[in-house]
């Protein structure tokens, strides 16, 4: 279903930005006379007066996505995930049918419609979805392969995307303006009907341990007082710079897809299938990265870490030596069951660690770190294009610096609390709107 709702919210992704710019420029001549010569709409006014709508659409968006992941962590804990997925695409159904209006109407007044429609956001938006997504593969996922399917789920949304960006430009270049929003709209709805009855109901009380508030999602962030196997407590400030390293990663990069969409339109001339193409190449490269290289990275890492000496502290010397002691065995535990081996030796089957804290984890921070560095630089390096086709290369090589999100979340989860998990994959999120 990641598949084919990405695919659906990336229809009209590019005709948006196009019709900002047509509408920009009808509005213009308006006041003004066109000479006939050249692209009528290439004028540094309208193309001022376009990024500045499409600023102001932004923030409406970004704003309404915001206040929409407060309100689906509401909803996922109060009536479950299933619940909070099929509302996302629901109300997404009806921004689309008013921005579908808004192409009818044209002029200042589309592009308010547009712009005020952004409030739907704040009931149903892509990024309400992908948190539910995340809540999925978080629920159904073991400990140490979790890291790797949040990237595989990006990857499916990315594909998704990707497809999207394509045929919605090729669909309103062939049928019209009206086309993408049309399709879209019917998807929608199939989408919405498809998670209420086809998606497993997952009740949320299994998952709730204790009370939350509103602002659960960032009180995961506030550090506080852990107590240490010597006895004292320190501040635990882990989550905190987690999510200023996220924030800060997501504020130098999030812009770049609108970025290239914007630059094309007004610098190159693309159209909304030229710059759908543009869309979906950087969509497939950055998919293929996080569903097939990814997994294999953090599992490769893994291992390349499980393989390196582990220096002993203190803590864990204390732990094994406490396992090894009469008083540490529970005799009516099934889990410490002693199993005689083929040398008639007693073994203590202890229960499986869910996670290589030591190791597993270890690896996917220093994966987190190198990510954004190198995200950093290729996006600098971006800022240098002056050629139409330099943006094809760079919408090629961008994607391969895009394992931060997920390696952020599965660094998040891993500590904090198993109550908390939800709360924490709410706030990464948060973050990352924020950012944006």
């Amino acid at each position: 279903m990641s598949f084919f709702v990405a695919l659906t919210l990336s229809f009209t992704q590019t005709s948006l930005v196009y019709s900002f710019r047509t509408m920009t420029c009808d509005e213009y001549y308006k006041t003004h006379e066109w000479d006939g010569v050249g692209d009528r709409c290439a004028v540094k006014e309208i193309e001022a007066s376009t990024a500045k709508s499409i600023t102001a659409m932004g923030t409406v968006m970004v704003t309404g996505t915001i206040i929409n992941l407060f309100k689906s962590t509401y909803v996922i804990e109060r009536y479950g995930i299933k619940n909070a997925l099929a509302q996302q695409t629901f109300w997404g159904a009806c921004r689309n049918l008013c921005q579908t209006y808004a192409q009818i109407v044209g002029g200042a007044a589309g592009m308010r419609i547009i712009t005020v429609s952004q409030v739907f956001n704040s009931m149903g938006s892509g990024g309400g979805y992908q948190l539910c997504a995340n809540g999925f593969v978080s629920l159904l996922s073991s400990d140490d392969a979790r890291t790797a399917n949040f990237g595989v789920i990006q990857g499916i949304h990315m594909l998704g995307s990707a497809v999207g960006y394509t045929v919605g430009g090729t669909i309103e270049r062939l049928l019209g303006p009206l086309a993408p929003f049309n399709v879209a709209f019917v998807c929608l709805v199939f989408c919405t009907f498809f998670a209420a009855v086809s998606l497993p109901y997952i009740d949320p009380k299994m998952k709730a341990k204790k009370k939350r508030g509103l602002f659960s999602p960032l009180k995961v962030f506030i550090p506080r007082r852990v107590p240490t196997p010597s006895g004292k407590s320190r501040l635990d400030t882990n989550p905190f710079f987690l999510a200023v390293g996220t924030f800060t990663s997501v504020l130098a990069t999030g812009y770049v897809n609108m970025a290239f969409q914007l630059v094309g339109t007004n610098a190159f001339g693309f159209t909304p299938d030229t710059s759908g193409l543009m869309m979906s190449c950087t969509q497939l490269v950055q998919a293929g990265f996080l569903s097939l290289a990814f997994p294999r990275i953090i599992a490769a890492g893994r291992r390349w870490y499980a393989a390196a000496p582990a220096p002993a502290s203190p803590a864990s010397s204390a732990s094994s030596t406490r396992t090894l002691t009469d008083d540490a065995v529970d005799p009516a535990d099934p889990d410490q069951a002693e199993l005689p081996d083929a040398a008639g030796a007693p073994v203590l089957d202890t229960p499986q660690k869910p996670t290589d804290a030591a190791h597993g984890s270890a690896f996917d921070l220093a994966f987190l770190r190198r990510s954004i560095l190198v995200a950093s630089i290729l996006t600098s390096i971006v800022s240098f294009s002056n050629k139409w086709w330099h943006l094809y290369v760079a919408a090629a090589v961008l994607p391969f610096s895009s394992g931060t999100a997920p390696a952020a979340k599965g660094v998040m989860l891993d500590i904090v609390d198993v109550e908390d998990r939800a709360d924490a994959l709410a706030g990464i999120a948060l973050v990352e709107k924020i950012g944006e």
